[in-house]
């Protein structure tokens, strides 16, 4: 039995250990308010949205602009949505998302959020 879950298991390694090694988002960004921190948001408090691979995933809310500290996700892209399943109606940290592309129909996999950081200003353009 194990001699045929191991080669399955191992190839699956292999092929994650590149998104595992990709470096995360910076823990504090230069232009963070550390003070202003927060395990959840409100979905209703969220007016828009700027995800990327490069920069992470930003949201506005009344309060500004705020950086999820979790780790980087390759997926993340323009015109990409996140899709969040949660029964408190809050994006809080340890909770998954899945990122879809609309047009094509296509889930790309999910992501674990971290932490909201505030930050001073607009999130940085994505390259």
């Amino acid at each position: 039995m194990l001699r045929q879950i191991l080669p399955p298991l191992i190839l699956l390694l292999l092929l994650a250990a590149p998104a595992l090694a990709a470096e995360p988002p910076p823990a504090t960004s230069p232009t963070a308010t550390p003070a202003a921190t927060s395990v959840c948001l409100d979905n209703r408090d969220i007016r828009s949205k700027v995800v990327s691979a490069e920069n992470g995933y930003y949201a506005r809310t009344s309060k500004g602009w705020w950086r999820n500290t979790g780790a980087a996700c390759p997926a993340y892209g323009d015109n990409r949505v996140l899709i969040t399943r949660s029964n408190i109606n809050r994006q809080c940290r340890g909770d998954m998302v899945e990122v879809y592309d609309n047009f094509s129909r296509i889930s790309y996999g999910s992501c674990v959020l971290g932490s909201w950081e505030r930050i001073a200003g607009d999130p940085p353009k994505a390259k």
